[in-house]
């Protein structure tokens, strides 16, 4: 039995109308999505409970988002999406304080659109799984991300986040995926990944299987450096999966076609 099925949960959507017809459109039959409207008030009280997702998984690296950036950046623009259960069913640990929301997200994952067409920004993959639950976390993010394949339809998906985060193995999980940057100062951390998945090509390596590449170390920041000199000369660097070794859990990449 998946995390999903354990918890009982349902995929939510947040969108405004004009998108969420279309996402309607491309649901699977016979799914059940609860919607929100980031322009009704009656929505807020679901909206508020998103805040404690963010809180959970980026305030220990202190990348939490201002409330406003929830609303400019995806509610408005794009859509907010994941998996929630009923309050009464859910376990304690996954509720918090306030009581007004009778539906509370467990999972989401925030996308923005890009200026060309068909292609989408992804981020915020989380989970309130992250503090307990680690393998349970990266479990719903897969699901969660591949919910937002499913709905989105983008022709490519980008991606960023930090090196050690555990979103790079969720992300992996889709491999062979182009890394576009490995060191990005422009960034609050540097040590950023930012990734490009063809979303029509998307296909995983058996498990357990890995194709020849190397690991790297999140820590290595020079290293980093380096492989950044290369993607700007002109290479190009795929992430192909997760290399598990000595007890670290570490991206392996390959050096592709110019």
């Amino acid at each position: 039995m998946g995390i999903v099925e354990h918890l009982a949960l349902s995929p939510w959507v947040v969108a405004t109308p004009p998108l969420e017809r279309e996402l309607s459109r491309r649901a699977r039959a016979g799914s059940s999505l609860r919607w929100f409207d980031p322009l009704r008030v009656a929505s807020r009280a679901f909206l508020d409970e998103l805040e404690r997702i963010d809180e959970v998984t980026f305030g220990p690296t202190g990348l939490r988002m201002p409330r406003w950036a929830f609303y400019d950046c995806a509610e408005l623009p794009g859509t907010i999406l994941g998996f929630g259960g009923s309050r009464a069913a859910l376990p304690q640990t996954l509720l918090g304080p306030s009581e007004e929301s009778d539906f509370v997200p467990v999972s989401m994952c925030m996308a923005t659109p890009m200026v060309t067409p068909g292609e989408w920004l992804v981020y915020s993959l989380s989970s309130l799984l992250e503090r307990d639950d680690p393998a349970g976390a990266a479990e719903l993010e897969a699901e969660t991300l591949a919910l937002a394949l499913e709905l989105l339809e983008p022709a490519s998906v980008h991606g960023t986040m930090q090196w050690e985060s555990a979103n790079v193995a969720v992300f992996a999980e889709f491999a062979p995926i182009s890394i576009r940057a490995t060191w990005v100062p422009a960034h609050t951390h540097a040590a950023t990944l930012v990734l490009r998945l063809d979303a029509a090509e998307r296909r995983a390596h058996p498990r357990g299987e890995l194709p020849d590449g190397f690991s790297v170390d999140p820590r290595d920041h020079a290293r980093l450096a380096e492989l950044q000199k290369r993607i700007e000369a002109g290479e190009r660097l795929e992430l192909v999966g997760i290399e598990k070794t000595a007890g670290l859990a570490l991206p392996r990449v390959a050096w592709g076609s110019s």
